[in-house]
């Protein structure tokens, strides 16, 4: 089996909210897959994603990431996807390609001059594992705390293709000789990683950066939200200072449902436990009846 396998679904399919069924699905050589010049997904990064862990052929938190894919569809004006032909389509890219354990990415853009969607998922076999402990950086964006209110149109809280600026925060942040960062507002606020949500525990107090701040409602912060609730620890959404990263008992950076003990922040260390956070990568992964039955119970937006 190749390292990645690429399936073309049908956009009429996948985004009719009215479609019943199993979708078609086209299997495509890697190496020669192609879309249009004019696709504007590939001219002008007009197109939404999502992406997240296959563990035993089942890609966790599915329902959060449909969700947030047609939340994402609807801030840029796209066709919303089908809850279930999506759910469906990547059923049946996963079964095709025969991963157990991989990474998939589904992506919807808003297609070429005839304006017909492209509707596509990548499968990768070969995604890099990510490591449970990181040094990150602080990074400024500019945006304040109330941008996404004032100004929506800046999609802000949408998974988008556009993804030039989080590439270039990559880059900065390993020149600096880290393995991630964090986004702040000029006022002093933080939002999210470049790729990854943060999370605070603060005591028995677990808490994250409130959406409305501008920034995706991450899946894997709202299953770090249910392992923090089954668990008898408090769970909230707040405008969380920067400082508080110096304050906190533990941070963590998380994205496709697994998570990342920070031990430094600008090149301070900070406190944080490893064997925690070590629990909650097992909890996500073994423990999936509770965390999906919570996070539905709970589902963001």
């Amino acid at each position: 089996m190749s390292d990645v396998a690429v399936y073309f679904g049908r956009a009429d399919q996948l985004l009719d909210e009215s479609f019943e069924g199993e979708p078609d699905i086209r299997a495509v050589d890697p190496g020669h897959a192609t879309v249009s010049v004019f696709d504007a997904g590939l001219m002008r990064g007009d197109g939404v994603f999502e992406a997240t862990t296959i563990v035993g052929g089942v890609p966790l938190a599915w329902h959060l990431h449909a969700r947030r894919l047609r939340q994402s569809a609807a801030a840029l004006e796209l066709p919303l996807p089908n809850t279930g032909a999506l759910h469906a389509f990547a059923a049946a890219a996963i079964r095709h390609s025969g991963a157990t354990e991989a990474h998939i990415k589904v992506i919807v853009t808003r297609g070429g001059a005839d304006q017909v969607a492209t509707v596509f998922a990548v499968v990768d076999t070969a995604y890099a594992r990510k490591s449970p402990e990181v040094e990150i950086a602080t990074l400024e964006r500019e945006l304040m705390r109330d941008s996404a209110q004032r100004a929506p149109w800046l999609l802000v809280g949408a998974k988008t293709l556009s993804y030039a600026p989080n590439m270039a925060a990559r880059r900065e942040y390993e020149r600096r000789g880290v393995q991630n960062a964090v986004f702040v507002t000029r006022d002093g606020f933080l939002l999210e990683g470049p790729q990854s949500s943060i999370v605070l525990r603060e005591g028995d107090r677990v808490v994250t950066p409130h959406p409305r701040i501008g920034i995706l409602h991450g899946t894997t912060q709202v299953e770090v939200f249910a392992w923090a609730a089954l668990n008898g620890l408090q769970t909230a959404y707040d405008d969380v200072a920067a400082d508080r990263l110096f304050q906190a008992d533990q941070v963590w950076m998380m994205g496709g449902s697994f998570v990342q003990s920070v031990t430094a922040v600008d090149g301070r260390p900070i406190a944080h436990d490893r064997a925690r956070t070590d629990e909650i990568n097992a909890f996500l992964q073994t423990e999936r009846d509770p965390v999906d039955a919570w996070t539905r119970d709970h589902v963001p937006g």
